[in-house]
């Protein structure tokens, strides 16, 4: 109980210093992430046994020049298509039992194209900063979250098939099917205050957030599998440290992002 109690309070001071700044202003809400994300890499790159500055500096690059408009979507057609790789790449490592060798070169394009590039993704969520729609980010984050606080609350109540043993123990097939119906849920009562994408449209959002926010997560675990730890940090009670928290969002991110894009420009 003493665990969930902090669980609860870390958890909700984390997600009300994103969502304020969402709603504040778009700046703020870049640097919120920016900051997040940072503490992300520096956590993957220590269980790695990596230190590179390069991923966030072309990230903080690219996100420059997205602020002042030197960029748009079609634009970043090449760097999804490398993230799009990169992911793949990860997937199929997750699902192998061989083991993976990285040097130095790799761990930097990996910290880039896997957690830099993600950052990257979720910043651009809203859209340029003339054309800001906070509702696309709070979608997305609060059906981020709602399936994985209801995962993890199913898994626990009902949990009794295990979704991935040797990677993810407690992870259930309960609790992913507990958190996609709770997601599924959440994306029709944002559909019935904001009506003017189909309905379709916000199920194909939730879906995708369970799925790859699932992947992403189990990916994380992997990582912190091999070298045996079971948070990447300790910054934040009761959840471990800033990868443990953004695994999930960083993963989706890119995926959220087109399926979004895609949604604009057949409209």
């Amino acid at each position: 109980m003493r665990e969930l109690f902090f669980r609860g309070v870390s958890g909700l001071l984390y997600a009300a210093m994103i969502l304020g700044s969402v709603v504040y202003d778009q700046l703020l809400f870049t640097i919120v992430i920016v900051v997040f994300s940072t503490l992300a890499i520096i956590e993957f790159q220590r269980l790695i046994r990596h230190k590179s500055y390069m991923p966030m500096a072309l990230v903080l690059l690219l996100i420059y020049n997205f602020y002042k408009s030197k960029i748009d979507a079609i634009d970043l057609i090449y760097p999804l298509v490398s993230v799009f790789i990169a992911h793949i790449f990860l997937i199929y490592w997750l699902f192998t039992k061989k083991r993976m060798t990285l040097n130095y070169l790799s761990k930097t394009l990996l910290s880039l194209f896997y957690l830099g590039m993600g950052c990257f993704f979720i910043v651009s969520l809203p859209g340029s900063p003339a054309n800001y729609d906070f509702e696309k980010v709070m979608l997305f984050f609060v059906l981020i979250w709602t399936n994985n606080t209801f995962a993890y609350l199913t898994g626990r109540k009902l949990g009794k098939t295990p979704m991935f043993q040797r990677i993810s123990p407690k992870k259930t097939w309960e609790g992913f099917f507990g958190g996609l119906i709770f997601s599924l849920a959440v994306a029709l009562v944002f559909h019935h205050f904001s009506p003017e994408s189909s309905v379709v449209f916000y199920l194909s959002v939730a879906f995708l957030c369970s799925i790859w926010a699932t992947l992403g997560d189990l990916i994380q675990s992997k990582f912190k599998r091999l070298v045996n730890v079971k948070d990447s940090g300790s910054l934040i009670p009761g959840h471990g440290g800033f990868f443990d928290r953004m695994d999930s969002i960083i993963f989706a991110a890119p995926w959220i992002y087109l399926l979004f894009n895609f949604k604009d420009y057949v409209s």
